[in-house]
């Protein structure tokens, strides 16, 4: 969590973090441990604070920039519809007809370098992505290690997870202690059968 924005939060709702602990049931002592960086927040106690505010609970998060209109709710002016995608197979276009569930605005240039991929699971909770939220994703078949990541892998959905390769290893790697990691290697991607799709730009949990 950027604590910054959660004091900003504070200063302009002209509340204090022991309200804000009465309110959500979220511990002072964990609002203290957050600031020092002794421990940083789970999504749960993350959409709490949101919800409190009434804000987007991407705008709490590290590296995460809402317009003030995400936080009112409305419809961010220039902003663009770009579609939301159920599931991803195999095969191209990527996009199509039948994929294609709905729309969600998004402030970018390019609405054709774009896509909205509906989560299912909680593989990815630890960061704010959690079942039924909607990650925007710029269309991509590269990835930096520690980048989030929509990668298609034989064949099957596309799955959500963070890129790491080392070498001719490459790693999808889950935040949710409860899963594993998943093993690929540089030949996967050279023969086909792993692609990645794009990469993560920003997270919406529709309430």
């Amino acid at each position: 969590m950027d604590y910054k924005k959660f004091e900003a939060l504070l200063k302009s709702n002209n509340t204090t973090v022991y309200k804000v602990s009465k309110a959500t049931g979220i511990a002072q002592s964990t609002f203290s441990d957050w600031k020092s960086g002794r421990s940083t927040p789970k999504a749960d106690k993350l959409k709490k604070i949101a919800d409190h505010f009434g804000v987007g609970i991407g705008y709490l998060m590290d590296s995460e920039t809402y317009p003030i209109s995400e936080m009112s709710g409305i419809d961010p002016r220039g902003s663009r519809k770009v579609p939301i995608i159920g599931e991803i197979r195999a095969g191209s276009p990527i996009i199509t007809n039948e994929s294609v569930i709905g729309y969600e605005y998004a402030d970018v240039d390019g609405i054709e370098d774009y896509f909205f991929l509906k989560v299912k699971g909680d593989s990815m909770k630890n960061v704010g992505m959690i079942n039924g939220s909607i990650v925007l994703f710029h269309k991509q078949q590269y990835a930096e290690n520690g980048d989030i990541v929509a990668c298609l892998v034989g064949g099957e959905c596309a799955t959500v997870k963070r890129f790491w390769r080392d070498h001719k290893r490459v790693r999808l790697i889950p935040e949710n202690e409860e899963y594993e990691p998943l093993e690929l290697s540089t030949d996967d991607f050279e023969a086909g059968e792993a692609r990645i799709l794009g990469v993560a730009v920003e997270v919406k949990i529709k309430l």
